[in-house]
């Protein structure tokens, strides 16, 4: 306990003279020793030694004075060089799915003037597919004319079989009631009637044959004529009783089967029209908004089948792929600045069946073309309208060109980074480089011959907002100066006002 009081002690002592005796090289060697001993005692002790700061070792590390200096501002960006003119062929299959072998195909890099043949594929089975598609259609066309001619007639003769239900209903009701209140009884009426009649029949011809037989006793007749009298009226006898027996079994057929089953007949035939009406008020109307519904089905599919039609035929315009404009061919398309070549190239191969329009080609202007570069955010700053350097193409490191940031910049992040386009000026001599290749740009964002810099460790934020730096003073505390800070490279940072050359400022906050 003892010793790590002394080393403490010690060290506290050493620390407050080292505050005021830093102004002096001989006093900063005796204080520099003194804490160099007092962490060795805080060592032995088995205390932590505390560590020294960063500026400790001298004071030029720990006090540099402020210098007048060429100071320049440099912003280096990576990126890849693209065409300012081009046109993409990525036109996709609207209907026809199936792969299709390739037949002719133009190589990547190729010059091609407008109209050169880029792409052909074998589009015989997109040509039956239209084939067929037309006679369906055709076919179509006739089963909807039909359906409208039907629906035409179904709708004016849904309310006659509808009348006609309702008067079939209504005619089985009134013959059921008829029958019932007069048919019936007069029927039954009628049977009896005929029975009592042929009865009577019989007693009259009995009568009239017992009649005669007396009157011929009576009277003085030839036997020849009084027989031939008799027979008649003894067969008038038997016709009656015939006629009798038959009206007996007519009587009894009529009221026990043929009246009983004429009710049960017109009793059905009413239930059954009543029925039908029923159904035909809930049926007919339905049916007829079902011819509606079949014939708005069939334009409907004549709709689409046109549309198919349209579609196929589109898709067969892109077995044939055509250059829209001269220039140069290139496999795939531009993409957050990187080309899809190779996925396009590893598939565009004669022989190779790939889906209509699945294959991408951008045909390039040579010229101009400009550059695309990655921004880093810590950068945004930099990238102010009309900045202008020099780009050298990774291939070309001896042939830089000229270029300037295109307007319409907007920091808009993407993965961190922001997206910069540059116009790019033809060099001297030379050739523009190629749509696709890299390189590296070099702006000089400012560039002053004498300009006032300090350590970045020097500047520190203050309370406001602003920034200050503390300047030494000999004899006396340092002082606290708000100072315009610029731009900063190197590690060193302009002072544009508060500062002049050769004031010393603390790395450190005393």
């Amino acid at each position: 306990m003892a010793a790590w009081y002394n080393s403490v002690t010690l060290r506290r002592a050493v620390a407050g003279v080292a505050e005021h005796a830093m102004r002096n090289s001989w006093q900063r060697t005796v204080v520099a020793a003194g804490l160099a001993w007092a962490g060795a005692l805080g060592a032995a002790a088995g205390e932590e030694p505390a560590k020294p700061d960063a500026a400790a070792p001298g004071r030029a590390a720990e006090t540099p004075a402020a210098e007048r200096t060429p100071f320049e501002v440099v912003l280096e960006l990576k990126g890849a060089f693209e065409p300012v003119e081009a046109v993409v062929i990525d036109d996709h299959a609207e209907s026809y799915t199936q792969p299709l072998d390739i037949v002719t195909l133009a190589a990547h890099g190729a010059r091609v003037a407008e109209g050169d043949v880029i792409l052909e594929l074998d589009a015989e089975r997109v040509d039956r597919a239209i084939a067929d598609l037309e006679v369906e259609l055709a076919a179509g066309e006739k089963a909807l004319e039909l359906a409208r001619r039907e629906l035409v007639a179904a709708e004016a003769l849904t309310p006659l079989e509808l009348a006609e239900a309702e008067r079939q209903g209504r005619v089985a009701a009134e013959d059921l009631a008829r029958f019932t209140a007069v048919g019936r009884p007069l029927a039954e009426e009628a049977a009896r009637f005929g029975v009592t009649a042929a009865e009577q029949q019989v007693r009259s011809s009995r009568e009239e044959l017992a009649q005669l037989e007396k009157m011929y006793k009576d009277k003085d007749l030839t036997e020849e004529t009084e027989e031939m009298i008799l027979q008649r009226a003894r067969f008038d006898v038997a016709a009656a009783e015939q006629s009798l027996r038959g009206a007996r079994v007519a009587a009894e057929d009529a009221l026990t089967l043929e009246l009983p089953r004429r009710a049960l007949d017109l009793e059905r035939s009413a239930a059954k029209a009543a029925i039908t009406l029923e159904k035909a008020r809930t049926t007919l109307p339905l049916k007829l908004e079902q011819q509606r519904l079949a014939v708005a089905k069939l334009e409907h599919d004549r709709v689409q089948s046109k549309r198919k039609l349209e579609e196929l035929r589109h898709d067969r315009g892109l077995a044939v792929r055509r250059a829209p404009r001269a220039g140069t061919l290139y496999y795939g398309r531009l993409q957050d600045g990187a080309w899809t070549t190779a996925a396009v190239a590893a598939k565009a191969v004669v022989g190779q069946a790939v889906p209509l329009g699945d294959l991408a080609f951008t045909v390039v202007a040579p010229a101009p073309v400009r550059f695309r570069a990655r921004v880093e955010e810590k950068d945004l700053h930099l990238v102010v309208p009309g900045l202008a350097g020099r780009v050298t193409p990774a291939g070309y490191p001896d042939a830089p060109a000229a270029v300037a940031l295109e307007p319409g910049f907007a920091a808009v992040p993407k993965d961190g980074r922001y997206a910069a386009s540059f116009a790019v000026a033809p060099p001297a001599g030379g050739a523009l480089p190629a749509a696709g290749m890299t390189g590296t740009a070099r702006f000089v964002v400012r560039s002053r011959p004498d300009a006032i810099t300090v350590p970045e460790a020097a500047l520190f934020r203050a309370g406001d907002g602003g920034h200050v730096v503390y300047v030494e003073r000999e004899g006396a505390e340092p002082e606290k100066r708000s100072v315009r800070p610029g731009l900063s490279a190197d590690g060193r940072v302009e002072i544009l006002e508060g500062l002049a050359a050769g004031d010393r400022v603390r790395t450190t906050k005393p």
